[in-house]
């Protein structure tokens, strides 16, 4: 029994465990025979330290490590529907209070991906002894062999095809990461975030800056509004949705406080708000509100460019009088707020609002304090507070009039009950401003950063369509008015805060559409799908053009030269 053995038998489990894993990853559409050929090169990848880590105290820690990786994959899919980031996983800080996320995210299925390691284990514990000293020897021939066939298997794509070919893996990660895990792997996965990782290249670099050079162009935006000096409340929700808003069940409300408001004539409400948020999820969607700008391609942009320099709602309204201030309900580690509070342009940050309550009962705590903050707070000012409640569909203590529901999907009934939480939270909140007189000398926004219950599930339907993952936009004592019924992106917002805060006169007004400015009904995901009345091509090509250009604007630090200018 040599090496040789020992490494096939290996690879033959890894192999096992990635089938596992890639059935849980909903998609089809790839070439099955191609696909499992790579699948096999991954787990000839995976299993090659055996040639090295002989001995046991080394190689039951690297496969155990192997297998974590496995995982962690398939609960980040649960979750947000894509692989894990590679540098996610430098982020160790935004574990802390992910636990039930992570719970909610195991099924009994798991353990069929680390089974085939642990009768690996057993099998080399019980056999070592069999082992003659030269088998501690490394193999060369065997590990030149194994690297020949992997090479032999992953780098035609590369050489017949262009990188912005699907056929090509760059072509296809760019765009659609799970079909192009199933038709590629982790490999090639690998490779292309470390490509990506290398920066800019001059022809991206320029056609970024001519685009950029293009906008500077065009003629100054004719302001809206004189300068009022409200200030301006930012209420961004976790994984608030649409879809509950106005809806009744069994004869109920579920948020009774957000119903209201779309009732009350000085609220503007917009209820089909296409989320664009990416990999870095609820930082991203910090990004598109404060900078205007969309996500990166893969990857979470608060980790990898925190220290970049962005242009900002913070920053612009700081030009007319104001202060910014951040609350947060968890740590300033977590999606590393604390560098990108300061990179956009945040003078204040407050983090632990949640003062030590459990996370699903945070937002409670984090309304609470921060109100006495905002009080002594020098006017005019904008204050970003993100909630937490919501982020995780777990069962809580809440007394709730949705307690006795019947629903096939369990996790629903307990989004319910916490979006019901987080509706009374929201609407203590804003008694509270209207009591200590606030209300009336603020402009309140308030949103959803992404999707996470889509209404599909809610319906009982498998297939989630765009229309499922709408987040509300509310703004309140809005000084604006325009008709509310149109689809608009994330990335509309920021200059539309920039209209209503008189501060549309900032040098960057982002990539998206002012409400107020006949915004175009129509919005791209970050998969190029589109949602609303995209009735001109032209249109949707721009829109999906703003994808690339913010990607390459960040990844190549554009705004930094623009302030040593």
């Amino acid at each position: 029994m040599g090496k040789s053995y020992l490494y096939l038998l290996l690879s033959l489990s890894f192999y096992v465990s990635l089938l596992v894993l890639n059935s849980q990853l909903e998609f089809s559409g790839f070439n099955y025979l191609t696909a499992q050929c790579r699948r096999f090169a991954d787990a000839m990848i995976f299993a090659i330290p055996i040639l090295f880590l002989y001995k046991r105290r080394f190689l039951f820690p690297y496969i155990i490590l192997v297998n974590a990786y496995l995982l962690s994959n398939i609960w980040y899919y649960r979750n947000y529907g894509t692989l894990m980031p590679i540098t996610s996983y430098t982020m160790i800080d935004n574990l802390e209070g992910l636990g039930p996320s992570i719970w909610n995210s195991i099924q009994w299925i798991d353990l069929w991906i680390v089974f085939p390691s642990i009768a690996f284990l057993l099998y080399y514990n019980k056999f070592m002894r069999l082992f003659s000293c030269g088998d501690c020897r490394i193999n060369v021939k065997l590990l030149a062999g194994s690297v020949l066939v992997v090479f032999m298997i992953e780098v035609p794509s590369y050489i017949l095809h262009k990188p912005t070919e699907y056929a090509h893996p760059y072509g296809l990660y760019r765009n659609e990461i799970i079909r192009a895990y199933r038709q590629f792997g982790f490999i090639n996965y690998w490779i292309y975030e470390v490509e990506y990782l290398r920066g800019c290249t001059t022809e991206e670099k320029m056609y970024a800056t001519k685009f950029m050079e293009t906008l500077k162009q065009k003629k100054p935006v004719t302001p809206l509004i004189e300068d009022h000096k409200k200030n301006l409340i930012l209420i961004l929700v976790e994984s608030l949705q649409s879809w509950p808003i106005n809806l009744l069940v069994d004869g109920k409300e579920i948020t009774p406080c957000l119903n209201s408001l779309t009732k009350e004539g000085d609220v503007l409400y917009f209820s089909k708000v296409l989320p664009q948020v990416k990999g870095g999820r609820s930082a991203d969607a910090q990004l598109l509100l404060n900078t205007g700008l969309l996500p990166i391609e893969t990857g979470a942009t608060a980790s990898l460019y925190a220290t970049h320099e962005y242009p900002s709602l913070p920053k612009a309204l700081a030009v007319h009088g104001y202060t910014s201030i951040s609350f947060l309900c968890d740590d300033k580690a977590y999606w590393n707020q604390e560098a990108t509070t300061k990179s956009y342009g945040f003078e204040k940050l407050y983090d632990h609002m949640a003062k030590g309550e459990l996370m699903v009962k945070a937002d409670e705590n984090l309304f609470k304090y921060s109100v006495p903050i905002l009080e002594k707070e020098q006017q005019p000012f904008y204050a970003q507070l993100v909630t937490m409640s919501g982020h995780d569909a777990i069962k809580t203590d809440f007394q709730s009039q949705f307690d006795n529901l019947k629903l096939e999907n369990v996790l629903v009934k307990y989004n319910l009950i916490i979006t019901e939480y987080v509706d009374r939270c929201i609407g203590e909140f804003i008694k509270t401003l209207k009591k200590d007189g606030l209300y009336e000398k603020s402009i309140i926004v308030i949103t959803g950063d992404h999707d996470a219950m889509s209404y599909n599930r809610y319906e009982g339907r498998e297939k989630c369509e765009l229309s499922d993952r709408y987040v509300p936009l509310f703004i309140l004592n809005s000084p604006l008015k325009t008709k509310c019924d149109k689809v608009i992106g994330q990335s509309d917002i920021y200059p539309s805060l920039l209209d209503i805060m008189g501060a549309d006169d900032y040098y960057f007004r982002g990539l998206g559409e002012s409400i107020f400015r006949n915004q175009s009904d129509c919005a791209v995901y970050h998969t190029g799908e589109n949602a609303g009345r995209c009735q001109e091509d032209s249109i949707i090509r721009k829109k999906k053009e703003m994808w690339k250009l913010s990607d390459i604007l960040i990844r190549m630090n554009y705004f930094k030269s623009c302030v040593e200018r």
